[in-house]
């Protein structure tokens, strides 16, 4: 069993949004915690506390660092072992603009005083700098992490009153049990922490945020909706099949049948798909107040018959079951390929499901009803409601019609949801903790980004500095304030080459000599730094990067796979169509959006819901024409179901509620289900109309019940679809016999 809801939901349609979903489901990014710490009083937070909390945040099991953002790179000795070689082949991405101004008198002047102001440092960071001086006098290195460093310090953003850190752990992000056993570890190390302080010393709070405490939480709530529903159903079901029934006999016998559906549906999704999704049983469990319904109608017909007769009984309207049965499978296959990954899964559940049920009913039930005969079926005001419709029909026809009139109406007030995490507010808690930690420690618009894709690192990267320039002239037009790219930390071979080639050009005499001389106005020594060693080198490599601390900063920006590496440009506040329209030009760069992302998905998935429900009422109405061979009795029995949706969109669409693809799926439900109660009662096949409608009351209400037990969950996508079913079923039923006529002889 798995509980991940984005492999339920998210699906990319290109390869680019598959990859980039397999890094956010097990790569770097899915693995890292963003801590927060307050100081309750708003007083500055002692670094003593923190020192201490890191070190026992490294001693949890399955955590592999801990660090302060932006302090992560030791930027300064990382600049000097591995740039400083380099600093010929890295100075710029822009070398023909930038070596003028280098080269210049006074360029090569403010050199020497740059390089005299870091020597006079009384810092760690002096010592780097003589070591790097030797080796790059020109400190060329530095070009690019002048940058670098301005957003670093908007990185740190750190206030007095709280401290922020990073917490990396070896488990991925959806790796729930052990991410749960993680965070139970980082609250008790801090727990102890906070309560070791002096009664005088001020305590502080915690607070978290990252994939996996999205996961975590969500697992909680999927396991929790699981437990509760399936318990409801089972207990309301168990008591109004007694309530029906009255018979201890009869529960036993259909329950051993559902247990057996159960069963076999559980099994065969996991052999399908190789393990079965918690959202796959929650919805799935829906599918017991389905199944129950074959049962329901055998049983009632049967116990009316001598023993002898129930399995003639049961063949007889064994045809309605399996034309219901295969109305029923229109619907939850269409809602396989409605386009939600997991769906699949509910559709592949309750196929076999039905099947298994309904061959159960017609096989093996007959056999297992016990001799005696039972009690008869009595649902209340069922039968009541039937003479009610046969002697009103024409003025409940009327009633009808204004229903109808009214619903049409109120489909010009009808609006689509726009926003997909209008489905998910059981997290908006979370939702609001992430972006409050998050506003502290970057300016970086979480979730939207440049995303770059080539078949490999090299073109990746060179079509990453064609991006660089185009967003630069964003920044000149105020469309954009900042971004944060990969370079200085890398760079590809193409522009390494070119740097030095250009470079060589410039390490002439002449400014060799001038450089000697801005070296003695500063009262520096040219024995030791006048000269240009910048020795030819093979280009520096990604692999040679992500050896050194720089790969905290990277590994979360450059996703490589088998045929295709993305590469990612993280962006502060800015314009998105201006952004978009300034990359459209430019083959594998696409200006990307989570939030975009997933509500492009509910679009495209409300498009395909609007057109399966087409299609799935085509396929209904050609199988209920190759049964009846007559349109009217088609109609007839397909108008319940249909009016019944219709009229639940109406009311829909007056309560203000936006409409998703849930809801359209939702309809179509209702349609596949409400034409088994038009069928059963067009066909009549028991010869007793009073009993078939009787036992099609008792099938609506385990179908309700079951659908109904959904509200009780946590999951919004769960309460829609319970809302849409119930209201839908409940109509479908009532309108059967008003508009359709009672056949009181049964269908041959």
């Amino acid at each position: 069993f798995k509980t991940d809801l984005s492999a339920f939901i998210i699906a990319g349609d290109n390869a680019e949004e598959i990859l980039l979903a397999s890094e956010m489901q097990s790569g770097a990014l899915s693995r890292r915690y963003l801590i927060a710490v307050d100081a309750e009083q708003k007083h500055p937070m002692p670094e003593a506390f923190m020192q201490k909390l890191k070190t026992q945040l490294k001693a949890i099991d399955g955590v592999t660092d801990v660090w302060s953002p932006g302090q992560n790179t030791d930027a300064p000795e990382t600049l000097r072992a591995l740039y400083g070689p380099y600093a010929g082949a890295w100075y710029s991405l822009d070398p023909k603009r930038d070596l003028p101004q280098i080269f210049s008198g006074q360029g090569l002047m403010q050199r020497a005083e740059l390089l005299k102001n870091a020597l006079l440092l009384l810092s760690p960071q002096a010592t780097v700098v003589k070591k790097m001086a030797v080796q790059d006098p020109l400190l060329l290195a530095l070009n690019g992490l002048k940058a670098q460093g301005v957003q670093m310090q908007q990185t740190l953003k750190e206030d007095r009153a709280y401290s922020n850190l990073m917490l990396e752990t070896a488990m991925a992000g959806l790796d729930v049990p052990q991410q749960q056993r993680i965070q139970t570890a980082i609250r008790a190390a801090f727990d102890v922490l906070n309560n070791a302080n002096n009664v005088s010393v001020e305590h502080y709070q915690l607070a978290m945020t990252g994939v996996p405490i999205f996961a975590v939480a969500t697992q909680t709530l999927i396991q929790g909706d699981i437990q509760l529903v399936s318990l409801l159903s089972a207990i309301g079901l168990l008591i109004l099949f007694m309530l029906v029934f009255r018979s201890f006999s009869a529960l036993l016998q259909v329950s051993s049948i559902l247990s057996i559906v159960i069963l076999a549906a559980i099994l065969t999704t996991q052999l399908v798909f190789g393990y079965v999704h918690g959202m796959t049983v929650a919805i799935g469990s829906t599918l017991v107040g389905i199944c129950i319904d074959y049962p329901i109608h055998a049983i009632a017909h049967a116990q009316t018959v001598k023993p002898e007769q129930r399995l003639s009984v049961i063949a007889r309207i064994w045809p309605s079951m399996v034309l219901g049965g295969i109305t029923t499978l229109v619907g939850y296959m269409a809602l396989g390929a409605s386009g939600y990954p997991g769906f699949k899964q509910v559709a592949v559940y309750a196929t076999s499901g039905i099947i298994v049920s309904l061959l159960l009913t017609r096989f093996v039930l007959p056999g297992l009803l016990e001799p005696q005969s039972s009690r008869p079926l009595n649902v209340p005001l069922v039968t009541t409601w039937a003479t009610f419709c046969q002697r009103f029909r024409p003025g409940l026809m009327g009633v009808l019609a204004i229903l109808l009139l009214a619903s049409l109406f109120g489909l010009r007030s009808l609006h689509w949801m726009e926003d997909m995490q209008e489905l998910t507010p059981e997290l908006d808690y979370l939702k609001q903790n992430d972006k409050r930690i998050r506003e502290r420690m970057t300016s970086i618009e979480p979730g939207r980004f440049v995303l770059i894709a080539d078949h490999n690192i090299e073109a990746a990267l060179q079509k990453s500095e064609a991006v660089y320039k185009v967003l630069d002239r964003l920044k000149q037009s105020k469309d954009l304030t900042e971004y944060y790219g990969l370079y200085p930390w890398l760079l590809s071979k193409q522009q390494q080459r070119l740097n030095r080639a250009l470079l060589q050009d410039y390490l002439s005499p002449d400014h060799l000599l001038r450089w000697r001389q801005a070296l003695t106005q500063q009262g520096l020594s040219v024995e030791k730094l006048g000269h240009f060693n910048y020795p030819q080198t093979t280009p520096m490599t990604l692999e040679q990067v992500l050896a050194t601390p720089v790969k905290k900063l990277l590994d979360n920006r450059v996703v490589q796979g088998a045929n295709q590496t993305l590469i990612m440009i993280w962006l502060a506040e800015h314009q998105p169509e201006a952004v978009k329209a300034a990359l459209a030009t430019i083959d594998g760069v696409q200006y990307f959006s989570q939030r975009d992302l997933l509500n492009n998905m509910a679009r495209d998935f409300t498009d395909r819901a609007q057109q399966l429900l087409f299609v799935g009422l085509v396929v209904i109405i050609l199988l209920l024409m190759s049964r009846y061979k007559n349109l009217l009795n088609t109609l007839q029995t397909l108008l319940p179901a249909l009016l019944s949706a219709f009229i639940v969109l109406g009311f829909w669409s007056f309560t203000g509620a936006a409409i998703s693809f849930l809801h359209l799926v939702g309809f179509l439900l209702v349609v596949a289900i409400c034409v088994d109660y038009g069928i059963f009662y067009q066909e009549n096949r028991g010869g007793d109309i009073t009993l078939t409608y009787q036992a099609m009351g008792a099938a609506m209400l385990t179908s309700a019940l079951a659908f109904a037990c959904l509200m009780v969950s946590e999951s919004t996508s769960l309460k829609i679809l319970s809302g849409i079913v119930v209201m839908g079923l409940l109509l479908g039923f009532l309108l059967c016999p008003i508009i359709i006529k009672p056949n009181h002889h049964p269908v041959a």
